[in-house]
């Protein structure tokens, strides 16, 4: 092969390569189920001021005591789980009796895609969590007094059966035996969810309603 005929070939090895890696291609990262991320932005105040947030995201392994069919169904929906701005441990992971006396459930914040959902995982149906609500996950924001950086203030926490019966205004809601969800927007407000013949009554209302 002469001088010319090689230069030709080496030519158009050279376009191919042009051709078939985008421009500017970068390294592809690898993905890292098992990091921490932080959710960013800003967005418009009640009163019009634009106010900056950064919502902390921890993943599943944050979280050990899962029962492996719940952290199994978690993961296949990509939950990450939102961290209130309080928060100085691991949290929005909870375990209680919320199904009926005695019974080991779960409920739980997941982040997918900006969107979160709070789940309920009764014992038994792990593999069919109950998505009791969801919304954006800058809907509730909030900070500490003076924080010039909002967070999310989405809680969730367990009401055990006895709390419930010692609160005035929730002991003549239902007949409570069980442990109910408190789901609130940290020092704002907060409902009580509890569970009782097939549906989910609201007992901040007493009515019967979610």
């Amino acid at each position: 092969m002469n001088s010319a005929a090689v230069t030709r070939f080496l030519a158009g090895l050279f376009l191919a390569s042009w051709q078939t890696a985008p421009p500017n291609s970068q390294p592809t990262q690898p993905l890292l189920p098992n990091a921490e991320r932080i959710e960013s932005g800003q967005q418009q105040s009640p009163s019009g001021d634009t106010i900056a947030y950064r919502i902390r995201l921890l993943p599943l392994s944050s979280f050990p005591g899962l029962p492996p069919l719940v952290a199994a169904e978690l993961t296949r929906r990509l939950c990450m789980i939102p961290q209130s701005f309080e928060a100085r441990q691991p949290e929005n992971v909870i375990h209680g009796a919320f199904h009926a006396p005695g019974s080991s459930d779960w409920a739980v914040l997941c982040s997918t895609g900006g969107v979160t959902t709070l789940y309920v995982f009764f014992a038994g149906q792990f593999e069919a969590p109950i998505a009791l609500r969801s919304q954006p996950d800058s809907t509730w924001l909030g900070a500490e007094p003076g924080g010039a950086v909002f967070g999310s203030s989405w809680g969730i926490a367990v009401r055990s059966s006895a709390e419930l019966r010692a609160t005035p205004q929730l002991r003549h809601a239902a007949t409570i035996d069980h442990d109910a969800i408190d789901d609130a927007r940290l020092e704002r407000s907060f409902v009580i969810r509890y569970y009782q013949a097939g549906k989910w009554l609201n007992l901040n209302r007493g009515d019967g309603s979610d």
